[in-house]
Protein backbone atom coordinates (compact mmCIF):
# COMPACT_ATOMS: atom_id res chain seq x y z
CA UNK A 1 0.00 0.00 0.00
CA UNK A 2 1.44 3.39 -1.05
CA UNK A 3 0.64 6.36 1.50
CA UNK A 4 -0.27 9.53 -0.50
CA UNK A 5 2.03 12.22 1.19
CA UNK A 6 0.16 14.23 3.47
CA UNK A 7 -1.28 10.75 5.35
CA UNK A 8 2.73 10.08 4.91
CA UNK A 9 3.45 13.72 6.90
CA UNK A 10 1.19 12.61 9.50
CA UNK A 11 2.17 9.25 10.50
CA UNK A 12 5.89 10.56 10.82
CA UNK A 13 4.58 13.26 12.86
CA UNK A 14 2.70 10.83 14.93
CA UNK A 15 5.42 8.45 15.45
CA UNK A 16 7.88 11.13 16.40
CA UNK A 17 5.56 12.27 19.17
CA UNK A 18 5.36 8.63 20.80
CA UNK A 19 9.23 8.46 20.17
CA UNK A 20 9.19 11.92 22.70
CA UNK A 21 6.76 10.88 24.54
CA UNK A 22 8.56 7.69 25.14
CA UNK A 23 12.18 8.90 26.08
CA UNK A 24 13.64 9.49 28.92
CA UNK A 25 13.22 12.12 31.07
CA UNK A 26 16.21 13.85 31.48
CA UNK A 27 16.73 16.99 28.99
CA UNK A 28 20.14 17.71 29.53
CA UNK A 29 23.30 15.70 28.30
CA UNK A 30 26.81 16.20 30.18
CA UNK A 31 29.91 14.64 28.05
CA UNK A 32 33.38 15.13 28.00
CA UNK A 33 36.35 14.03 29.27
CA UNK A 34 38.44 13.14 32.17
CA UNK A 35 41.98 13.64 32.35
CA UNK A 36 45.10 13.13 34.40
CA UNK A 37 48.00 15.41 35.83
CA UNK A 38 49.75 14.94 32.67
CA UNK A 39 46.76 15.48 30.38
CA UNK A 40 46.48 12.09 29.23
CA UNK A 41 42.76 10.12 29.47
CA UNK A 42 41.82 8.40 33.16
CA UNK A 43 39.63 5.16 32.49
CA UNK A 44 37.46 4.06 35.75
CA UNK A 45 36.56 7.96 37.04
CA UNK A 46 32.48 7.71 37.45
CA UNK A 47 30.21 10.44 37.11
CA UNK A 48 26.99 10.74 38.36
CA UNK A 49 23.58 13.15 38.98
CA UNK A 50 22.93 10.99 42.04
CA UNK A 51 20.47 9.61 39.66
CA UNK A 52 22.37 7.56 37.07
CA UNK A 53 26.29 6.89 37.24
CA UNK A 54 28.38 6.33 34.28
CA UNK A 55 32.01 5.17 34.38
CA UNK A 56 34.95 6.73 32.22
CA UNK A 57 36.28 4.63 28.99
CA UNK A 58 39.73 4.08 28.21
CA UNK A 59 39.66 7.39 26.08
CA UNK A 60 38.68 9.45 29.34
CA UNK A 61 35.27 9.16 27.62
CA UNK A 62 31.98 9.77 29.48
CA UNK A 63 28.79 10.81 28.25
CA UNK A 64 25.94 11.43 31.28
CA UNK A 65 21.69 11.98 30.65
CA UNK A 66 20.78 13.99 33.92
CA UNK A 67 18.26 17.23 34.88
CA UNK A 68 18.86 20.50 35.15
CA UNK A 69 17.84 20.63 38.42
CA UNK A 70 20.67 17.93 39.38
CA UNK A 71 24.25 18.18 40.09
CA UNK A 72 26.98 15.98 38.49
CA UNK A 73 29.66 14.87 40.65
CA UNK A 74 33.43 13.33 39.95
CA UNK A 75 34.60 10.49 41.63
CA UNK A 76 38.42 9.87 40.99
CA UNK A 77 39.86 6.60 40.63
CA UNK A 78 42.64 5.54 43.40
CA UNK A 79 45.72 7.40 43.46
CA UNK A 80 43.78 10.67 42.25
CA UNK A 81 41.17 13.45 43.40
CA UNK A 82 39.88 16.13 41.44
CA UNK A 83 41.90 19.06 40.69
CA UNK A 84 39.75 21.71 41.68
CA UNK A 85 36.27 21.28 42.48
CA UNK A 86 34.40 17.86 42.30
CA UNK A 87 30.63 18.80 42.08
CA UNK A 88 28.99 20.85 39.56
CA UNK A 89 25.32 21.66 38.85
CA UNK A 90 24.20 20.03 36.26
CA UNK A 91 23.69 22.73 33.55
CA UNK A 92 27.42 24.17 34.84
CA UNK A 93 28.59 20.52 34.27
CA UNK A 94 27.40 20.32 30.64
CA UNK A 95 29.63 23.50 29.52
CA UNK A 96 32.42 21.29 30.70
CA UNK A 97 34.44 19.28 28.05
CA UNK A 98 37.14 18.22 30.15
CA UNK A 99 37.20 17.30 34.00
CA UNK A 100 40.54 17.78 35.38
CA UNK A 101 42.73 15.39 37.97
CA UNK A 102 45.54 15.65 40.07
CA UNK A 103 47.32 13.65 42.12
CA UNK A 104 46.59 12.19 45.55
CA UNK A 105 48.42 13.02 48.87
CA UNK A 106 50.39 9.87 49.72
CA UNK A 107 48.07 7.01 50.97
CA UNK A 108 49.52 4.34 52.99
CA UNK A 109 48.57 0.68 51.22
CA UNK A 110 47.35 -0.76 54.31
CA UNK A 111 46.04 2.08 56.89
CA UNK A 112 44.45 4.82 56.17
CA UNK A 113 43.41 7.80 58.63
CA UNK A 114 39.72 8.40 59.02
CA UNK A 115 37.29 10.89 61.32
CA UNK A 116 33.64 11.21 61.38
CA UNK A 117 32.29 14.58 62.47
CA UNK A 118 28.17 13.94 62.95
CA UNK A 119 25.45 15.97 64.11
CA UNK A 120 26.86 19.38 64.73
CA UNK A 121 23.61 21.10 64.65
CA UNK A 122 25.03 24.40 63.81
CA UNK A 123 23.61 27.84 64.00
CA UNK A 124 24.03 31.41 64.63
CA UNK A 125 22.14 34.00 66.44
CA UNK A 126 20.63 34.65 63.09
CA UNK A 127 19.38 30.95 62.23
CA UNK A 128 18.83 29.32 65.93
CA UNK A 129 15.49 27.48 66.89
CA UNK A 130 13.32 29.59 68.68
CA UNK A 131 13.65 27.02 71.73
CA UNK A 132 17.21 27.64 72.04
CA UNK A 133 16.68 31.24 72.48
CA UNK A 134 17.34 31.87 76.07
CA UNK A 135 18.62 28.79 76.18
CA UNK A 136 21.89 28.04 74.75
CA UNK A 137 24.54 30.98 74.11
CA UNK A 138 24.59 30.90 70.19
CA UNK A 139 28.12 31.38 69.70
CA UNK A 140 28.65 27.98 71.13
CA UNK A 141 27.91 25.45 68.06
CA UNK A 142 30.25 27.58 65.76
CA UNK A 143 32.39 28.10 68.01
CA UNK A 144 32.86 24.30 68.98
CA UNK A 145 32.90 23.31 65.21
CA UNK A 146 36.05 25.43 65.28
CA UNK A 147 37.76 24.01 67.61
CA UNK A 148 36.97 20.32 66.65
CA UNK A 149 38.47 21.52 62.79
CA UNK A 150 41.93 22.44 64.89
CA UNK A 151 41.56 18.89 66.63
CA UNK A 152 41.44 17.39 62.97
CA UNK A 153 43.79 19.54 61.75
CA UNK A 154 46.30 18.13 63.65
CA UNK A 155 45.82 14.64 63.20
CA UNK A 156 45.15 15.38 59.68
CA UNK A 157 42.95 12.38 58.38
CA UNK A 158 43.09 11.35 54.80
CA UNK A 159 39.01 11.53 54.86
CA UNK A 160 36.11 13.49 57.10
CA UNK A 161 32.98 12.01 56.78
CA UNK A 162 30.02 14.40 57.28
CA UNK A 163 26.96 11.77 58.13
CA UNK A 164 24.28 14.34 58.35
CA UNK A 165 22.32 17.38 60.41
CA UNK A 166 24.64 19.72 59.67
CA UNK A 167 21.87 22.13 60.43
CA UNK A 168 19.76 23.13 63.03
CA UNK A 169 16.11 22.23 62.70
CA UNK A 170 17.03 23.01 58.72
CA UNK A 171 13.18 21.64 57.90
CA UNK A 172 11.54 23.72 59.59
CA UNK A 173 10.02 27.21 59.43
CA UNK A 174 9.88 28.92 56.00
CA UNK A 175 12.09 28.16 52.85
CA UNK A 176 14.43 31.90 53.63
CA UNK A 177 15.22 29.79 56.98
CA UNK A 178 16.23 26.66 55.35
CA UNK A 179 18.49 28.52 53.23
CA UNK A 180 20.05 30.71 55.62
CA UNK A 181 20.99 27.33 57.74
CA UNK A 182 22.15 25.59 54.91
CA UNK A 183 24.51 28.42 53.75
CA UNK A 184 25.68 28.20 57.40
CA UNK A 185 25.94 24.86 56.89
CA UNK A 186 28.12 25.61 53.61
CA UNK A 187 30.03 27.91 55.27
CA UNK A 188 31.52 25.20 58.05
CA UNK A 189 32.28 22.69 55.43
CA UNK A 190 34.33 25.15 53.65
CA UNK A 191 36.58 25.35 56.89
CA UNK A 192 36.86 21.35 57.07
CA UNK A 193 40.69 20.79 56.09
CA UNK A 194 41.15 18.29 53.47
CA UNK A 195 39.00 15.61 51.90
CA UNK A 196 35.71 15.35 53.27
CA UNK A 197 32.25 13.96 52.19
CA UNK A 198 28.71 14.33 53.59
CA UNK A 199 25.30 13.49 52.98
CA UNK A 200 21.57 15.04 54.14
CA UNK A 201 20.26 14.37 58.04
CA UNK A 202 16.61 14.72 58.53
CA UNK A 203 17.49 18.19 59.68
CA UNK A 204 19.11 19.10 56.28
CA UNK A 205 16.77 18.62 53.56
CA UNK A 206 13.11 20.04 53.39
CA UNK A 207 10.07 18.10 53.96
CA UNK A 208 6.77 19.44 51.57
CA UNK A 209 3.59 18.30 50.70
CA UNK A 210 4.86 14.63 51.64
CA UNK A 211 7.92 14.83 49.78
CA UNK A 212 11.29 15.35 50.96
CA UNK A 213 13.21 18.20 48.09
CA UNK A 214 16.62 17.97 47.90
CA UNK A 215 17.36 21.23 46.08
CA UNK A 216 18.33 23.64 48.93
CA UNK A 217 21.33 20.81 50.08
CA UNK A 218 22.29 20.58 46.20
CA UNK A 219 22.70 24.02 45.75
CA UNK A 220 25.11 24.46 48.81
CA UNK A 221 26.32 21.01 49.77
CA UNK A 222 26.31 19.02 46.18
CA UNK A 223 25.03 15.68 45.46
CA UNK A 224 22.95 13.98 48.40
CA UNK A 225 24.35 10.69 47.19
CA UNK A 226 28.18 10.06 46.42
CA UNK A 227 31.10 7.55 46.36
CA UNK A 228 34.71 8.44 47.14
CA UNK A 229 37.62 5.89 46.44
CA UNK A 230 40.19 6.00 49.45
CA UNK A 231 42.50 3.77 47.81
CA UNK A 232 40.89 0.75 47.22
CA UNK A 233 37.80 1.23 49.20
CA UNK A 234 34.90 2.79 48.25
CA UNK A 235 33.21 4.87 50.74
CA UNK A 236 29.26 5.40 49.54
CA UNK A 237 27.80 8.27 51.00
CA UNK A 238 24.01 7.22 50.80
CA UNK A 239 21.06 9.25 51.94
CA UNK A 240 18.27 7.75 53.60
CA UNK A 241 15.81 11.17 54.91
CA UNK A 242 12.78 9.76 53.13
CA UNK A 243 9.77 9.95 53.94
CA UNK A 244 7.85 7.00 56.08
CA UNK A 245 4.76 6.72 57.92
CA UNK A 246 3.52 7.50 61.55
CA UNK A 247 1.12 4.67 63.36
CA UNK A 248 -1.58 7.30 62.24
CA UNK A 249 -0.45 7.28 59.09
CA UNK A 250 0.90 10.46 58.64
CA UNK A 251 4.17 10.98 57.06
CA UNK A 252 7.34 10.80 59.52
CA UNK A 253 11.10 11.44 58.63
CA UNK A 254 11.62 7.81 60.25
CA UNK A 255 14.01 7.27 58.07
CA UNK A 256 13.83 5.66 54.59
CA UNK A 257 16.32 4.88 51.67
CA UNK A 258 14.14 5.90 48.58
CA UNK A 259 13.56 4.33 45.72
CA UNK A 260 15.49 6.46 43.42
CA UNK A 261 18.80 5.97 46.21
CA UNK A 262 17.85 1.94 45.67
CA UNK A 263 18.38 2.64 42.05
CA UNK A 264 21.58 4.79 42.20
CA UNK A 265 23.13 2.27 44.88
CA UNK A 266 22.48 -0.65 42.87
CA UNK A 267 23.83 0.91 39.60
CA UNK A 268 27.46 1.86 41.27
CA UNK A 269 27.58 -1.83 42.53
CA UNK A 270 27.18 -2.83 38.75
CA UNK A 271 30.25 -0.88 38.04
CA UNK A 272 32.33 -1.42 41.03
CA UNK A 273 34.14 -4.67 40.77
CA UNK A 274 33.00 -7.54 43.27
CA UNK A 275 35.78 -7.21 45.45
CA UNK A 276 35.69 -3.65 46.02
CA UNK A 277 35.71 -3.38 49.63
CA UNK A 278 32.45 -1.11 50.76
CA UNK A 279 32.49 1.59 53.85
CA UNK A 280 28.92 2.76 53.60
CA UNK A 281 27.78 6.17 55.49
CA UNK A 282 24.08 7.07 56.12
CA UNK A 283 22.69 9.47 57.92
CA UNK A 284 19.67 7.09 59.69
CA UNK A 285 21.52 3.72 61.04
CA UNK A 286 20.48 0.63 59.14
CA UNK A 287 20.36 -1.28 62.31
CA UNK A 288 20.93 0.18 65.37
CA UNK A 289 21.63 -1.07 68.83
CA UNK A 290 19.25 1.87 70.39
CA UNK A 291 16.00 1.06 68.41
CA UNK A 292 16.66 -2.55 66.55
CA UNK A 293 16.31 -2.58 62.84
CA UNK A 294 13.01 -2.57 60.36
CA UNK A 295 11.19 -4.79 59.36
CA UNK A 296 11.54 -6.89 62.52
CA UNK A 297 11.50 -10.22 62.52
CA UNK A 298 7.83 -12.10 63.15
CA UNK A 299 6.28 -12.30 66.65
CA UNK A 300 9.36 -9.70 67.45
CA UNK A 301 7.00 -6.59 68.09
CA UNK A 302 4.84 -6.90 71.52
CA UNK A 303 3.05 -4.68 73.37
CA UNK A 304 5.17 -2.32 75.41
CA UNK A 305 3.95 -0.95 78.65
CA UNK A 306 3.57 2.57 77.60
CA UNK A 307 1.79 5.06 75.22
CA UNK A 308 4.11 5.04 72.26
CA UNK A 309 5.03 1.55 71.69
CA UNK A 310 8.17 0.79 70.73
CA UNK A 311 10.52 2.80 69.59
CA UNK A 312 11.41 1.92 65.75
CA UNK A 313 11.40 5.06 64.03
CA UNK A 314 15.12 5.86 64.06
CA UNK A 315 16.56 3.52 61.60
CA UNK A 316 16.25 2.88 57.98
CA UNK A 317 12.87 0.96 56.96
CA UNK A 318 14.88 0.28 53.88
CA UNK A 319 17.08 -1.87 55.56
CA UNK A 320 16.67 -5.10 53.82
CA UNK A 321 16.53 -3.65 50.65
CA UNK A 322 19.85 -1.95 50.99
CA UNK A 323 21.40 -5.23 52.81
CA UNK A 324 20.36 -7.60 49.87
CA UNK A 325 22.56 -4.97 47.36
CA UNK A 326 25.55 -5.61 49.95
CA UNK A 327 24.68 -9.16 49.77
CA UNK A 328 28.03 -10.89 48.51
CA UNK A 329 30.30 -8.37 48.90
CA UNK A 330 32.81 -7.12 51.02
CA UNK A 331 31.23 -4.62 53.71
CA UNK A 332 33.88 -2.95 55.76
CA UNK A 333 30.99 -0.88 57.83
CA UNK A 334 28.32 0.92 58.51
CA UNK A 335 28.36 4.25 59.63
CA UNK A 336 26.14 5.81 60.68
CA UNK A 337 24.72 9.38 62.74
CA UNK A 338 21.59 10.41 63.59
CA UNK A 339 20.49 8.79 67.23
CA UNK A 340 23.45 11.25 69.02
CA UNK A 341 25.48 8.13 70.41
CA UNK A 342 28.29 6.05 69.70
CA UNK A 343 27.73 2.29 69.50
CA UNK A 344 30.37 -0.33 67.49
CA UNK A 345 28.48 -3.53 66.98
CA UNK A 346 29.18 -6.57 65.32
CA UNK A 347 26.92 -9.15 63.86
CA UNK A 348 27.95 -12.37 62.06
CA UNK A 349 25.63 -13.14 59.11
CA UNK A 350 25.78 -16.76 57.02
CA UNK A 351 27.58 -14.56 54.42
CA UNK A 352 29.74 -11.93 56.37
CA UNK A 353 30.26 -9.77 59.22
CA UNK A 354 28.50 -6.45 59.65
CA UNK A 355 30.08 -3.80 61.50
CA UNK A 356 27.83 -1.48 62.75
CA UNK A 357 29.08 1.95 63.87
CA UNK A 358 27.04 5.05 65.09
CA UNK A 359 28.74 8.38 65.41
CA UNK A 360 28.41 10.04 68.40
CA UNK A 361 27.05 13.99 68.14
CA UNK A 362 28.86 16.92 68.24
CA UNK A 363 26.19 19.09 70.06
CA UNK A 364 25.84 15.72 72.63
CA UNK A 365 22.35 16.99 73.28
CA UNK A 366 21.74 20.06 70.99
CA UNK A 367 24.35 21.77 72.33
CA UNK A 368 22.83 21.54 76.10
CA UNK A 369 24.96 18.93 77.47
CA UNK A 370 25.38 15.01 76.92
CA UNK A 371 22.66 13.24 74.97
CA UNK A 372 20.42 11.01 77.50
CA UNK A 373 18.89 7.82 77.19
CA UNK A 374 17.11 7.46 80.68
CA UNK A 375 20.31 6.17 82.62
CA UNK A 376 22.65 6.00 79.95
CA UNK A 377 24.04 9.50 78.25
CA UNK A 378 26.45 9.57 75.67
CA UNK A 379 28.96 12.96 75.71
CA UNK A 380 29.62 15.25 72.90
CA UNK A 381 31.95 13.45 70.63
CA UNK A 382 33.32 12.45 67.54
CA UNK A 383 35.22 9.58 66.45
CA UNK A 384 38.67 9.20 64.68
CA UNK A 385 40.38 5.88 63.61
CA UNK A 386 41.84 4.12 60.90
CA UNK A 387 41.11 1.71 57.81
CA UNK A 388 43.20 -1.17 58.25
CA UNK A 389 44.37 -4.07 55.69
CA UNK A 390 44.47 -7.20 57.73
CA UNK A 391 46.05 -9.48 55.65
CA UNK A 392 43.56 -9.69 52.37
CA UNK A 393 40.74 -7.97 54.69
CA UNK A 394 40.12 -4.47 55.15
CA UNK A 395 38.84 -3.55 59.00
CA UNK A 396 37.54 -0.31 60.70
CA UNK A 397 38.54 0.66 63.94
CA UNK A 398 37.16 4.21 65.45
CA UNK A 399 37.08 5.46 68.61
CA UNK A 400 35.33 8.29 70.34
CA UNK A 401 36.73 11.57 71.32
CA UNK A 402 34.77 13.44 73.76
CA UNK A 403 34.58 17.16 73.84
CA UNK A 404 34.18 19.64 76.53
CA UNK A 405 32.60 23.22 75.25
CA UNK A 406 34.22 26.19 75.48
CA UNK A 407 31.20 28.07 76.78
CA UNK A 408 28.44 27.10 79.33
CA UNK A 409 25.08 25.89 78.12
CA UNK A 410 23.16 28.44 79.23
CA UNK A 411 24.60 32.23 78.02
Amino acid sequence: MRLRPVWAARLLLALLLLALAAAPAWALTVQGKVVGPTGKPVAGAYVSDGERIVATGKDGAFRLGTRPELVVALTAPPGLVPAKRWWWPAPQAADLDVLHLKSAPYLSSHHMRLAVVSDPHLYTADTQPPWAKGQVDPRLPMRMWKRTLVLLRQIGPDLILLPGDLCMAGEKGDEVRGRAAMELAATATDMVPGQWRATPGNHDVRYNEGKVHLDIWREFMGPARSVYMLGPVAVIMLDNVGLSRRRDGKPRNCGLTSPRALAWLKALLDLLPQDTPLLLVSHFPLISPLAGGNPLYPRSVVSAPGPEGLALRDVDQSTVAVLKLLAGRPVVGLISGHQHAMFDVRLMTTHHLLHLVGAPALCGRWWQGDMNYGPVSFPPAYLQGFLVRDKDRWRLYLHQEAIKFLAPYRP
